[in-house]
């Protein structure tokens, strides 16, 4: 995926690729991440973007050469030298330096919609991870029902159309991948479904769903099933078919 402007400065984002059509639809939330935010700093016009899918079971040399780690990995091409570029791997590192060369947009995201985010994703591994039989299971469904709810009731108390006030921030393209993973592997390995009385959630999902950002960034929902499936239970029985065998198809829509 390229938006080459010779006018602005470019920057490279290497990503885990897709399985499914070996493109940037990269299955892993944090590389989504960092495309969501550089895309929606490419569509302000800050930056020009090329995104770099990467075969993880079997890295291009040059990759591993150049910058001897996982995606992502971010590239910035200094707009004086085009031959010096600075290369960061680091989360904090990124948003910092996103922040700095490119300040037009401003989208640092306020703390208390950070807070109420921080635990959702934490408390959905154990979830997905309990095995058949667990007596805990029950408790870590509410456990993470809990944080879906906080989420839900702060945007239903806010009421701006996503987290951080109207425009999105970084803690938009933070959170929405992991609810995606949330929605979708959590339907396929436990048949959760988030609750559809949490309607602020559900229409703040819709809208992010409706952005180029997510759009462009989405991964297939077989390549989010399969990021989990060497992660979750042997015995636990998925609620359809083997992601291999499924037609390819990226979830966008919300329940009536």
């Amino acid at each position: 995926m390229e938006s080459i402007n010779p006018h602005v400065p470019s920057v490279a984002l290497f990503v885990t690729r897709s399985e499914i059509d070996f493109s940037h639809r990269s299955p892993n939330p944090i590389c989504q991440r960092w495309f969501m935010v550089l895309y929606l700093k490419s569509e302000a016009k800050e930056l020009a973007l090329t995104v770099y899918p990467v075969n993880m079971k079997n890295p291009e040399q040059e990759f591993k050469k150049a910058y001897n780690s996982n995606p992502p990995v971010v590239v910035f091409h200094e707009t004086t030298d085009k031959t010096s570029q600075v290369v960061l791997t680091d989360n904090r590192d990124i948003e910092a330096e996103i922040s700095k060369r490119f300040p037009v947009m401003n989208m640092n995201s306020l703390k208390e919609a950070e807070d109420v985010c921080s635990n959702v994703y934490i408390k959905f591994h154990p979830y997905l991870k309990s095995s058949t039989g667990d007596l805990h299971e029950p408790m870590k469904l509410r456990m993470l029902l809990t944080e879906l709810k906080r989420i839900n009731d702060y945007l239903e108390e806010t009421g701006t159309k996503f987290l951080s006030g109207n425009e999105m921030t970084f803690i938009d393209c933070d959170i929405m991948p992991k609810l995606q993973h949330i929605r979708v592997a959590g339907k396929y390995f436990k048949n959760l479904d988030i609750p559809n009385e949490y309607h602020a959630l559900w229409t703040y999902m819709e809208r992010c769903y409706q952005t180029k950002a997510f759009q462009e960034s989405c991964p297939f929902d077989q390549d989010i099933l399969m990021h989990y499936e060497g992660k979750v239970d042997s015995h636990n029985k998925p609620f359809g078919k083997t992601p291999t065998l499924q037609q390819p198809t990226m979830t966008l829509t919300i329940p009536e």
